[in-house]
């Protein structure tokens, strides 16, 4: 268990101390950034076109009530950017202090947070012997990887499934290997149940792990299609 727990974990914690460097550049808008897609989406053109139109707007404003323009002043950050990095750092600390209260031993004194990832790999085979401890720095370091990956512009694999959804009878199951869930992805897709996230006040679809039913890991082994 401690090996494949520390493969496990390392692939992820390395990926993160990867993606730091390449977050403080991407905050700087016009900075070389990596992008999984090239073509805007009509939500994403739209919220652009917004945009433009709330800056041409306040540079009208502004010089209406003689305020100039910085001119070629720094640009602003990118704050999506920017709060996932300052979420990651905090996150890093918060796990660091887990893992050392568990352990018995002292968390590192103004370390950066690619130091304190580090420390975690030197620690794996440690953690791997506390079940709960390891547990919870698994679920970190891939939701802290995901998190960045998001952040610099990856966007995540979806497969479509080649089986009926049983709540609504549409050919419409997703799997998300990143997350190993199968989701619906019909918009009108609903049950009876009023607990489920399809109900109405989340409007959210039906997502199942893979190992839920027995019927999902056959559909996930013999008909996983590419979209």
């Amino acid at each position: 268990m401690s090996a494949t727990f520390a493969s496990r974990v390392y692939e992820h914690l390395a990926a993160l101390r990867g993606q730091i460097p390449a977050l403080r550049l991407a905050l700087i808008p016009g900075t070389a950034r990596r992008w999984a897609q090239h073509d805007l989406t009509p939500i994403q053109r739209h919220r652009m076109d917004m945009l433009a139109r709330a800056e041409r707007e306040a540079k009208t404003f502004n010089l209406s009530q003689g305020i100039k323009s910085l001119g070629s002043g720094r640009a602003p950050l990118n704050l999506d950017v920017l709060a996932a990095l300052a979420d990651i750092e905090a996150c890093v600390v918060d796990l660091e202090a887990a893992v050392c209260e568990r352990l018995g031993i002292t968390p590192l004194a103004g370390a950066t947070t690619a130091e304190r990832i580090s420390r975690f790999v030197g620690l794996l085979d440690r953690i791997a012997a506390h079940e709960v401890l390891a547990e919870h720095v698994e679920a970190e370091a891939v939701r802290l990887h995901r998190q960045a990956s998001r952040a610099l512009g990856d966007t995540e694999p979806v497969r479509r499934l080649d089986a009926r959804c049983p709540i609504c009878g549409a050919r419409s199951l997703r799997a998300l290997p990143d997350r190993e869930v199968v989701v619906c992805a019909n918009t009108v897709c609903r049950c009876a149940d009023d607990d489920c996230p399809c109900n109405a006040t989340t409007s959210r679809r039906h997502c199942w792990p893979y190992a839920e039913w027995g019927w999902l890991a056959e559909i996930l082994d013999d008909e996983l299609e590419s979209v």
